[in-house]
C-alpha cells in the first residue's frame, strides 16, 4: 500500500511541476525545456528528509540477488549511467538498486551541449525521453576526488564506473588514474565502457569498429583484472553486435549492456526543432524497448551475462528482458519518469 500511494503520488507530482515549469517558460517566452523539471524534482525529493525512512527506505527482499563474477548484486535493478550526483544515487540505492553506474568520465571538463537538450516525447502512445546532454561532467581528477570517499561505498553494493573517451588512448589512461586511486581502497565496483557515443577523433564510434573494441578490452587486461561492463547501441546492425559479442565471449569477465539511447531527430518524435539545440539526440524509455529485447536475444546466443537497458520501468518489462536472457536490469528514463518503479518491481520480483 506504501508503495502504490508514493508511486502514485510521485506521478501526480511531477506531471504537475513539469506542467507549471512548461506554463513559466511559455510566460516568459523561453523555449520549452525539460532539464529544468528534472533537476527541481530530483532536488525536492532529495530534500525531504524530514520524511526520510518513510520515503526513501525500502529493503530489497531476500533472494533477489545476482551473483555475476566477484559481484554481488542484491538486487537485479541497477540504475543506468546518467547521473553522478551522490544525493541522487544514494537515494536510489535507499529504495532499493541493487547497484549504480555513474555517469559516463570523461578526462577533462564538459559543459555538454547547449539548451534545450532533454524533452519528453511521445511515440506511438509510448513516453519516453529524448536527450542531446553531450556528457557534461567535471573531468576525471575531480570526480576521483569526490568517489574515494562516496558514501555509496558504504551500501557494499557494486557501483559501475562508465568511461568515456575521444579515442583509445584515453579510455586506458582514465582507467589506470581510477586503478591508482581506489583498487585498494575498495572492492565494490565495475568499469563499463562506454562505447556507443562518438568517441573517437574521426567521430565514428567504437561501437561500430570492433577491432578497436578488442585492442581495447585486450590493453585493459593486461593492468586490470575488474568486471568491464560494455555498453553498445542499437543504433549498430545486428552483424556488428554479433562480433562484439563474439570478442566479448572470448575474454574473462565481460559483461554486456544492451543497450543504450537510440539516435532520432527531433521530427522523428514531433519536437520542434526550435525547442531542440541539436539536430538528433538518444531516444530513451518505452519507446525503444523492443530493440532492447532483439539486442538482448543476440548475445543470449553467446556465454555472457547480459544487462538490459532501454525502456525498462516494470515488472512485465523486467520479466521479458529475463525471459530473452537478461540477469540484471537498467533503469533510466523509468527512474526520471519515477523512482518508486525500483521498490514497485521489487516487490513482486
Amino acid at each position: 500500500m506504501k508503495i502504490k500511494f508514493l508511486f502514485l503520488a510521485y506521478s501526480i507530482s511531477r506531471t504537475f511541476i513539469t506542467k507549471i515549469i512548461y506554463i513559466y517558460q511559455f510566460f516568459l517566452i523561453k523555449k520549452k525545456d525539460l532539464e529544468p523539471a528534472v533537476r527541481f524534482g530530483d532536488k525536492v525529493l532529495s530534500n525531504f528528509s524530514i520524511l526520510g525512512s518513510f520515503i526513501y527506505d525500502f529493503p530489497i527482499p531476500k533472494g533477489k540477488h545476482v551473483e555475476i563474477f566477484e559481484l554481488t548484486f542484491p538486487s537485479p535493478l541497477i540504475g543506468a549511467s546518467f547521473k553522478s550526483e551522490p544525493e541522487i544515487l544514494k537515494m536510489w540505492m535507499r529504495m532499493g538498486l541493487g547497484g549504480s553506474i555513474y555517469k559516463t568520465i570523461m578526462a577533462n571538463q564538459r559543459f555538454g551541449n547547449p539548451y534545450p537538450r532533454l524533452q519528453d516525447v511521445f511515440v506511438n502512445g509510448q513516453k519516453g525521453i529524448l536527450n542531446a546532454l553531450g556528457l557534461p561532467g567535471p573531468g576525471i581528477d575531480f570526480f576521483l576526488e569526490e568517489i574515494v570517499s562516496s558514501e555509496l561505498w558504504e551500501f557494499k553494493r557494486p557501483l559501475g564506473i562508465s568511461i568515456g573517451g575521444e579515442n583509445e588512448k584515453e579510455y586506458i589512461e582514465n582507467i589506470k588514474k581510477i586503478e591508482s586511486r581506489i583498487i585498494e581502497k575498495q572492492s565494490h565496483y565495475f568499469y563499463e565502457l562506454n562505447i556507443s557515443c562518438p568517441n573517437t577523433d574521426n567521430g565514428v564510434t567504437i561501437c561500430q569498429t570492433p577491432e578497436i573494441l578488442e585492442s581495447l578490452l585486450l590493453k585493459l587486461r593486461k593492468f586490470s583484472d575488474k568486471v568491464v561492463s560494455i555498453k553498445v547501441s542499437p543504433d549498430v546492425s545486428n552483424e556488428v553486435l554479433m562480433k562484439i559479442g563474439e570478442i566479448s565471449s572470448s575474454l574473462d569477465k565481460i559483461i554486456i549492456n544492451a543497450g543504450n539511447t537510440k539516435f532520432v531527430s527531433p521530427n522523428d518524435v514531433n519536437i520542434d526543432k526550435s525547442n531542440f539545440s541539436m539536430a538528433g539526440g538518444g531516444l530513451s524509455g518505452a519507446p525503444i524497448f523492443a530493440r532492447t529485447l532483439e539486442m538482448v536475444s543476440l548475445f543470449s546466443k553467446f556465454d555472457i551475462p547480459i544487462m538490459a537497458t532501454g525502456g525498462i520501468s516494470d515488472i512485465d518489462q523486467v520479466k521479458a528482458a529475463k525471459h530473452s536472457g537478461a540477469s540484471l536490469f537498467g533503469l533510466a528514463t523509468g527512474l526520471v519518469l519515477n523512482p518508486y518503479c525500483i521498490p514497485k518491481i521489487n516487490s513482486v520480483l
